[in-house]
C-alpha cells in the first residue's frame, strides 16, 4: 500500500532553469494528489555553496563566452569517453549531502532531476529499501544519468529509451513520459493558424531571447526581419533587464515589434504565434512540442543543447541554425514554405507526450507500493575516494 502521505525527496540543480522547472511541475502534480510531505534539495549547492556559485557563474557565462570550454567539460564528464575527476569531486560533496538528508528523514521515494552519480553511489553503499528514480530533463543522454543503482527512469523520447537500453539498463525500468512542464502548456490547444501563411494574414513571430545573452546581436536580426511588412515580431527578454532596456529604446516606436520582459503567459504567446525562435533547452523544446509551433533554433552551446538541437533537426521538428547570421534567413524561408511549417508541426505532434508530470506521479506511486526490500537502519558509510 502507498503510505497515506508518502514522504518524498526531490533532488534538483540550479544550473539553468530546466531542472527547477521539472521539480516545480512534479511538486504541483503531487500537491494535486494531496501529497505535500515533500523535501526538495539543490544537492550540490547545499553541500558546497561556494563551489556551486562559482561553477554556476561559469555555466551562465558559457552561453555567451567560453562555449568550447563548456562543451569540453560536458563531453569529458561522460565516462563513455573518459573518467573526469572534477565530477568525482562533485559527486563526493553530493554524496555527503544525500547521506545527511537520508539520516534525518524517513523517505518513501527519491526522485532525481539532475544528472549525478552521488545517488546511485549512496544506494550501493547503504542499500536503502526505497526506490530511486531519475527524471531526465533533455532529449539526449549523458552518462551521469546512467546507473544500475537507479530503480526507474523517465525519459523524453523513444530514442533516449533505446540509448539507455544500449547501456544495459532494463527496458522494463524505463517509461517514455516526456519532460514535465507547466500545466498551462497542456491547456493551450494547437492553434490552427500554425503554418497558415496566406498573403492576407499578418504573420506572428515569437523570439525567446533567453536570460543569458545567447544572441549577441538581436537588434541586427530584428532589423533584417522588420522589412517584412506583414510580419509582427514579439521578443521576450525574460529576466535580462539590460537587453529589455536596449531593445525598448531601439524599437519602442516600431508598430511591428513588441518588446516584453518577463512574462507569465508564454503558453498563450506561443499559441498565438506562427513561428518561434528559441534555444534548444529541454524545457523550451518540451513547451514547443506541447504547442506544436514551428521552430527555428538559435546556435546551440556545445553540450546537451547542441545534442537536443541535433535530435530535433534529425526528427524534422525544427530548423537549426549554426550562426546568428542564419536566423533571419531561416525565418523568412519558413514563412515562404507553409508546407514545411505544417510538416514541422505534424512531426512535433507525433513526439509529444501530454501530461508528463501526471504520468510520472502515477508510476511513482505504484513503485512505492512495490514490495521493495525491508528498510534497513541507516548507517554511516565511507566517503567517496578521489
Amino acid at each position: 500500500m502507498v503510505p497515506v502521505s508518502p514522504k518524498i525527496l526531490i533532488l534538483t540543480g540550479s544550473y539553468g532553469n530546466g531542472h527547477l522547472e521539472v521539480t516545480r511541475s512534479l511538486i504541483t502534480e503531487l500537491n494535486k494528489r494531496g501529497i505535500t510531505n515533500i523535501v526538495t534539495s539543490d544537492l550540490f549547492y547545499e553541500a558546497h555553496p561556494i563551489l556551486t556559485n562559482v561553477t554556476r557563474k561559469l555555466y551562465i557565462k558559457s552561453f555567451s563566452k567560453g562555449q568550447n570550454i563548456y562543451g569540453f567539460l560536458y563531453y569529458k564528464s561522460d565516462y563513455r569517453l573518459t573518467d573526469f575527476r572534477i565530477d568525482r569531486m562533485i559527486d563526493r560533496y553530493g554524496y555527503m549531502r544525500i547521506s545527511q538528508l537520508m539520516k534525518e528523514n524517513d523517505f518513501d521515494v527519491v526522485i532525481n532531476t539532475f544528472p549525478m552519480q552521488a545517488l546511485p553511489i549512496y544506494k550501493q553503499r547503504t542499500k536503502p529499501g526505497i526506490p530511486f528514480i531519475n527524471v531526465l530533463t533533455d532529449f539526449c543522454l549523458h552518462t551521469r544519468w546512467i546507473s544500475d543503482g537507479i530503480d526507474y527512469f523517465f525519459v523524453a523520447c523513444n530514442s533516449l529509451k533505446k540509448e539507455l537500453m544500449d547501456t544495459g539498463i532494463n527496458g522494463n525500468k524505463i517509461t517514455i513520459s516526456g519532460i514535465p512542464i507547466k500545466e498551462e502548456f497542456y491547456q493551450n490547444t494547437l492553434d490552427s493558424s500554425h503554418g497558415d501563411f496566406s498573403s492576407n494574414k499578418i504573420k506572428k513571430l515569437l523570439i525567446s531571447a533567453g536570460a543569458y545573452g545567447v544572441l549577441k546581436d538581436l537588434a541586427h536580426i530584428l532589423d533584417e526581419l522588420k522589412i517584412k511588412e506583414d510580419l509582427h515580431i514579439t521578443v521576450v527578454c525574460g529576466s535580462n533587464q539590460l537587453l529589455f532596456k536596449e531593445l525598448m529604446h531601439e524599437y519602442q516606436n516600431d508598430a511591428n515589434i513588441t518588446i516584453l520582459g518577463y512574462v507569465s503567459n508564454m503558453a498563450n504567446l506561443m499559441t498565438q504565434s506562427d513561428i518561434m525562435v528559441t534555444k534548444a533547452g529541454g524545457i523550451s523544446l518540451s513547451e514547443a512540442l506541447a504547442i506544436q509551433i514551428p521552430l527555428v533554433l538559435t546556435p546551440a552551446v556545445p553540450g546537451q543543447e547542441k545534442d537536443n538541437a541535433n535530435f530535433f533537426e534529425k526528427e524534422g521538428m525544427a530548423i537549426v541554425t549554426k550562426s546568428e547570421e542564419e536566423i533571419a534567413p531561416a525565418v523568412l524561408s519558413l514563412l515562404k514554405q507553409p508546407l514545411l511549417a505544417r510538416s514541422i508541426s505534424k512531426q512535433m505532434e507525433t513526439h509529444f507526450h501530454p501530461n508528463s508530470a501526471a504520468l510520472i506521479v502515477d508510476k511513482v506511486l505504484t513503485l512505492i507500493e512495490k514490495p521493495y526490500i525491508q528498510k534497513e537502519p541507516r548507517h554511516d558509510s565511507k566517503e567517496i575516494k578521489n
